[in-house]
């Protein structure tokens, strides 16, 4: 799993209805700055093409470099309409774009990131996945509501669909995971985004003024909700989940509707 957002320490988020708007706000901050200047940078988006292997990006046909990472993700794969949106709004970003170079997250791979248990260049003790295993059991959370509000793309080339969770749901297992996992690294998502995919290489200043309007008008969009019923434990060995195992997968409590049904 790679990341499209900030990356922070982990602290407390709080639950007020003021969630949304903070994580809008979070968005913004750093999506807003992309169109700062008339095309991307190539220093910028060399961050972007460092996650493929040099090979495949002479070849124009970008493939994830091979990792090991262990993450908590939802998805992979999402509902079927769910992802129907979300590839929906890749084919119009790659209708506008064309020819430059560009790569979007499988279908199957789409996913939103918890928590990352091990990054590629961190140490692993197996013995951690039975301290997962337990921590992820004791968690208590009701399945909750998931929305993408438009999409926005980041000064690096990532493309991200802005994902909202009801109640700060998923906020809220990440801090119930930090409080039980003394290993887990501190490098940790501030979002809750699905990453779509990578733009990496220039578009020229025309395509990018045309890239900048459309994804403009999709900024606040509703234009998908799923519910988020499990978690996934992953063992990724290739970037964008393109070669991963799923070890675990954990359910959620059914919310009330579900339970009634």
């Amino acid at each position: 799993m790679t990341h499209s957002g900030p990356m922070s320490d982990i602290k407390a988020r709080p639950r007020a209805s003021g969630h949304f708007t903070r994580l809008e706000r979070e968005y913004r901050e750093v999506g807003d700055d992309t169109w700062s200047t008339e095309d991307f940078l190539e220093s910028k988006l060399k961050a972007s093409r460092n996650l493929f292997t040099p090979e495949s990006l002479v070849a124009r046909r970008p493939r994830p470099k091979e990792l090991e990472v262990f993450a908590l993700l939802s998805g992979v794969p999402f509902d079927r309409d769910f992802t129907d949106k979300l590839v929906e709004t890749q084919h119009r970003i790659s209708a506008l774009i064309g020819e430059r170079l560009h790569y979007w997250v499988a279908p199957a791979n789409l996913g939103v990131e918890y928590c990352v248990f091990k990054w590629p260049t961190d140490s692993w003790n197996d013995a951690w996945l039975g301290v997962i295993r337990d921590t992820l059991g004791s968690i208590r959370q009701t399945a909750f509501r998931f929305h993408i509000r438009g999409a926005q793309i980041n000064p690096d080339g990532c493309v991200v669909a802005k994902g909202f969770d009801e109640h700060a749901a998923l906020f809220q297992i990440r801090e119930r995971i930090k409080a039980k996992t003394p290993f887990l690294p501190a490098k940790q998502s501030g979002w809750a985004h699905v990453p779509l995919g990578r733009i990496l290489e220039p578009l020229g200043v025309e395509r990018f003024a045309r890239l900048a309007h459309v994804v403009r008008t999709m900024l606040n969009l509703p234009s998908a909700t799923t519910e988020i019923n499990s978690m996934k434990l992953i063992h990724e060995t290739r970037w964008y989940m393109e070669e991963k195992t799923v070890v675990a997968e954990c359910p959620l409590i059914p919310a009330p509707q579900q339970r009634r049904s």
